[in-house]
């Protein structure tokens, strides 16, 4: 923590409301990446990046970040892009329009000591550009990452406080700032996000063992006969190459490192279930024997006696035998143990077996049923058809014959002419 008598950009003065801070994981991933890669491309320029939230009354929440493109002026002031930075602010307003995200505060490398004059300088063209004077400020203490100890991060947040008091002319040293404490606030997709770095930092630590294999420039002629030795060998494989021990890596797959997690959560819960059993065990031991032989006693018990941890254990002592396997007392017991498991479970695969049968029966009993149903009533609509126009076939034929009966005795009549 800062001194606040030891830094001039410190102010002393009590908040009229305290502010609540909540820092989201993904901004600490953030920044330690932008840190990690402006390191080793030796970029010249400062880290100054910017962080996005969205406040709700005196609750602050610092959710995403971004790098803004900075520069130099006379070697020690810091500027940054304009355009650039407005440009990323809209892009990352457009993609988190629910809830609406604004600019909250502004991250950069800096002493434990406090922010000095460059931080209060860039704070200030922050709050010119966004217009607004609510800007805080994240310091990142790469000095404390080395000796980080009980899981406190190498980050301060400080609220910039605009004081009025000392008159002048409006500089840098108007802003003021005051240390603010804040809580890490982690949502499911974080979790996710944080789980995927942890597990894959064992895949990240083959880089650089894969970079030093590279020969150096000096060596190109070296590398180059080697090359063109194996080249004339065919597909084969000179022993040299199979004895050197650094010609394979032994990179772990996901598979092996999910195992080794597994095995490793096991181990460390194994491990806290014997320190707590030896601490019960501890403390039993440590109690008068009539308490541990005999529950019929006479004997008063102490006043300091904890009678609900008792009621504790000897609860977890009756569930004991719902949580343990059955044990086998002797070889022919385990074999009838394991022969009873073998037929249940036999039995249970020709139940499954004959209730999928017993549902395939019922399905195509079903299906005929239906079949039948629509025959029948086709079969009864066809007769019902044959029934009603019958006569009418059968009226239309006689009147053919009649037909023809009177053009016969017509022609009958005029032959008899």
């Amino acid at each position: 923590m800062a001194d606040p008598t030891a830094n001039d950009l410190l102010t002393t003065k009590a908040p009229d409301a305290a502010l609540s801070v909540q820092l989201h994981p993904l901004v600490l991933l953030t920044i330690t990446d932008y840190i990690t890669r402006h390191i080793s491309r030796r970029q010249p320029n400062p880290i100054v990046g910017a962080v996005i939230g969205q406040q709700n009354g005196r609750t602050i929440t610092l959710e995403h970040a971004y790098e803004v493109k900075t520069s130099l002026q006379n070697d020690s002031d810091i500027l940054l892009n304009h355009e650039f930075f407005a440009d990323r602010m809209e892009q990352y307003k457009d993609v988190h329009k629910v809830p609406a995200l604004d600019v909250q505060a502004v991250f950069m490398l800096g002493s434990t000591v406090g922010p000095a004059e460059e931080h209060a300088k860039v704070v200030k063209q922050v709050q010119e550009m966004v217009e607004t004077d609510a800007i805080m400020l994240v310091l990142f203490h790469a000095e404390m990452v080395d000796q980080l100890q009980g899981g406190k991060l190498p980050i301060t947040i400080y609220e910039s406080v605009v004081d009025q008091q000392e008159g002048g002319e409006v500089g840098s040293k108007d802003v003021r700032f005051r240390e603010l404490s804040f809580e890490v606030e982690t949502g499911e997709a974080e979790m996710i996000a944080v789980d995927f770095v942890a597990t894959g930092g064992g895949n990240a630590t083959a880089v650089p063992q894969a970079a030093d294999t590279i020969p150096p420039p000096g060596t190109v002629e070296a590398g180059s006969s080697k090359t063109a030795e194996k080249k004339g060998k065919g597909k084969g494989k000179s022993k040299d190459d199979d004895s050197d021990p650094d010609s394979t890596h032994s990179v772990l797959s996901p598979e092996d490192e999910e195992l080794i997690a597994s095995l490793t959560a096991k181990t460390n819960a194994i491990k806290m279930l014997n320190q707590r059993i030896n601490l019960i065990r501890s403390y039993l031991q440590s109690l008068p024997p009539s308490y541990l032989t005999s529950p019929t006693s006479t004997e008063a018990p102490a006043e300091d006696t904890n009678h609900p941890l008792l009621r504790s254990i000897s609860a977890l002592l009756s569930r004991l035998p719902l949580l343990a396997p059955p044990t086998s007392s002797s070889e022919t017991t385990h074999h009838s143990s394991l022969a009873s498991a073998a037929s249940k479970e036999k039995e249970d695969v020709h139940l499954t077996t004959l209730l999928s049968s017993l549902t395939r029966s019922i399905s195509e009993a079903q299906a005929l049923g239906s079949k039948f149903h629509t025959l029948t009533r086709e079969k009864t609509a066809k007769d019902r058809n044959v029934m009603s126009g019958g006569g009418g076939r059968g009226g239309f034929g006689q009147g053919e014959a009649y037909g023809d009966f009177g053009a016969s005795g017509a022609s009958g009549s005029g032959l008899g002419s």
